[in-house]
């Protein structure tokens, strides 16, 4: 079931290691997500990688730190 977006508590409430699969209902909502990691990453809260998958709205989020 698509999302209308993710939040910071979802993104610091991931374990380190884990990867969860977002699916959007927005393709502008990939890039807010993106922006949000490197926010949480500039405030010290912890680390993330991710992928897009632009034509499934999706976007995979594993959390480093």
């Amino acid at each position: 079931m698509a999302q209308v977006k993710v939040t910071r508590k979802e993104l610091l409430d991931m374990r380190v290691g884990t990867t969860r699969v977002f699916n959007l209902t927005e393709k502008t909502k990939l890039q807010s997500v993106a922006s949000t990691l490197t926010q949480l990453k500039n405030l010290g809260l912890g680390e993330w990688s991710h992928g897009k998958d632009i034509k499934n709205v999706a976007i995979s989020v594993k959390r480093i730190k």
